[in-house]
């Protein structure tokens, strides 16, 4: 089963559709101010709002091949993705769907059942990591003989909560693409600054598992680089978040009579806080509705950019909401904790800006 990813199949209209519908059913599910409750979780999933969203309106199955349920392409999975960020939603979209499913997606006929898997709702954790977050095909642990997985991976996303991982494993002819259902691994959940984003050690010991890909390099390569580019859409849709309400705040701040957002210092700072938006934004778009020479190493430049802004966006709304944002009360923090755990996930901007070089041949 090849697979091809296209760059959109709604249009416009549909599109701004889809991003209220995914916008509404996190808001009326109670984000992002639900996420403080999600500290005392043991899974750190939502699963009421992923089952309305994966089950009923059919996000599980967004940017995967039609014939197990798919829908649409590239545009549709940002599109998810941004609304989902800006409202910290805690559902395993960016790392089931988009990671896990666009791997699988590459890997061909063999992955057809899992897909139907993922597309029904199932959550898959992508167990490929190294010890920084990223994918890195020389730190690969996990080690592949004959029908059986042993090691162990850090950092799996929603791993308490999945019902089958995909697995990196070495061989001696290369990496392979390996799937191994959760009753035969070792969950340990492991605390997360972001409440939203759990992970968790997942470790086998000769765990029973489906070779999908021999030489499964490529595959995930391809669904990383596709995952990249949903994280910066995530961060875009933060990073948004972060400066609308620090502009409204600043609206309604007086201080000696005045609107702070009046003050030459605040504007100055507003502007540039509006460039760092407006740039991510411009990177997705150039990404999204046109094909690019080599996805790689834009994705690393978006993925890059948006955790750099990001990053700066939340500090922002943090000190412009004076005291009042540094309480646990706020949202700003909660921002700010996605905005850390963005940037490290699949890799932080020093490791994307050395990928670029590398891929660029600098």
């Amino acid at each position: 089963m090849s697979h091809e990813l296209p760059l959109a199949s709604l249009d416009a209209s549909e599109l701004r559709e889809l991003r209220e519908t995914v916008r509404d059913a996190a808001s009326e599910s109670g984000y992002p101010e639900g996420v403080r409750a999600l500290e005392e979780s043991d899974t750190g999933l939502d699963a009421d709002l992923w089952r309305l969203l994966a089950e009923e309106i059919g996000l599980a199955g967004v940017g995967l091949p039609e014939e197990v349920g798919g829908l649409g392409g590239l545009a549709e999975i940002l599109a998810v993705a941004e609304e989902l960020g800006a409202t910290l939603a805690p559902v395993p979209f960016v790392s089931s769907t988009v990671l896990a499913g666009q791997i699988l997606a590459a890997c061909g006929e063999a992955a057809k059942p899992y897909l139907e898997r993922i597309s029904g709702g199932e959550i898959a954790g992508p167990a490929l990591v190294d010890t920084r977050g990223a994918w890195n095909p020389d730190a690969v642990g996990c080690t592949l003989d004959g029908d059986q997985v042993t090691g162990s991976v850090r950092f799996v996303p929603f791993g308490a909560s999945a019902a089958f991982f995909v697995v990196a494993a070495r061989t001696p002819q290369g990496i392979a693409v390996a799937i191994v259902e959760a009753d035969d691994a070792t969950v340990t959940p492991l605390a997360s600054l972001d409440f939203s984003r759990p992970s968790a050690t997942v470790a086998f010991d000769a765990s029973p598992a489906v070779m999908l890909a021999a030489d499964g390099e490529a595959c995930i390569t391809a669904g990383v680089d596709i995952a990249l580019v949903a994280v910066a859409a995530d961060q875009l849709g933060g990073s948004q978040r972060c400066f609308d309400m620090t502009l409204e705040y600043i609206k309604v701040r007086r201080q000696f009579n005045r609107e702070i957002g009046s003050f030459q210092a605040i504007k100055h700072r507003m502007a540039d806080a509006l460039m760092q938006v407006e740039m991510a934004r411009s990177g997705l778009e150039k990404i999204t509705w046109a094909p690019v020479a080599d996805f790689g190493a834009e994705a690393s430049v978006i993925k890059a950019w948006g955790s750099d802004s990001y990053n700066a966006l939340a500090a922002e709304a943090i000190q412009l909401h004076g005291g009042i944002g540094f309480t646990w009360e706020h949202d700003a923090h909660l921002y700010f904790r996605r905005a850390r755990y963005d940037a490290a996930f699949l890799g932080d901007a020093n490791l994307h800006r050395e990928r670029v070089a590398s891929l660029l041949g600098w």
